[in-house]
């Protein structure tokens, strides 16, 4: 979701925060489509101001850094959704192991109607550590968010702390290599297959 304006203390019409607001979002939507479809070094300043019909003033008002603040901010608007799924599926009954099942059929119907385009956006953006550091870290932080969510829920199960991280670790891992694995052919068995044994791992309370 996007982060919280920080406006001046001039006078601003209700029209015109929502002007600031549409621009900005309009921006992060034509980003994410694009780095989806192209990957991050595939897509220009250019072509996002373009996709989103903004001026390039614009741009740097709301992403100072550029096409690497936008990428950053791609990266936290992803998390957030996903984390909001997480949060979503954690009602429902049944315990960690249902969640997971609950999200990754979510998240299988995302990537099914995204073409797979999605699958391997974090891993691409991971990949460029060096020229980019700063997404490389959002993309750090964003898996350490989304595995905290998941030690929450195992610990509401009962789990000692050291197991449900390592644990959360897996049920990560497992889903996003059944993704990358998934895009590679073309189909979506793999992903559902590391959801079920993710799931299966959340059953296996040590407690």
């Amino acid at each position: 979701m996007p982060a919280v304006e920080t406006v001046d203390s001039s006078p601003r019409s209700d029209s015109a925060d929502a002007a600031v607001v549409d621009t900005r979002e309009r921006i992060l939507r034509a980003a994410l489509r694009l780095f989806r479809k192209h990957g991050y070094h595939g897509v220009g300043i250019n072509d996002i101001l373009a996709l989103a019909q903004a001026p390039k003033g614009s741009m740097y008002h709301h992403f100072p850094g550029g096409k690497e603040a936008i990428g950053v901010a791609v990266v936290a608007h992803i998390t957030q959704g996903l984390l909001d799924m997480m949060a979503q599926h954690r009602t429902g009954g049944g315990g960690a192991a249902n969640s997971v099942r609950r999200m990754g059929a979510a998240l299988t119907a995302a990537v099914e109607r995204t073409q797979h385009e999605l699958c391997a956006l974090f891993a691409a953006f991971a990949a460029e550590r060096s020229q980019t550091p700063a997404l490389a870290e959002a993309v750090r932080v964003a898996y350490e968010q989304v595995c905290q969510q998941v030690v929450q829920q195992l610990r509401a199960d009962g789990w000692p702390l050291r197991e449900a991280r390592d644990t959360a670790a897996l049920v990560v891992m497992l889903i996003e290599g059944g993704s990358m694995l998934s895009a590679a052919q073309g189909d979506l068995n793999a992903l559902k297959l590391a959801v079920r044994h993710a799931a299966q791992l959340c059953e296996r309370n040590p407690a």
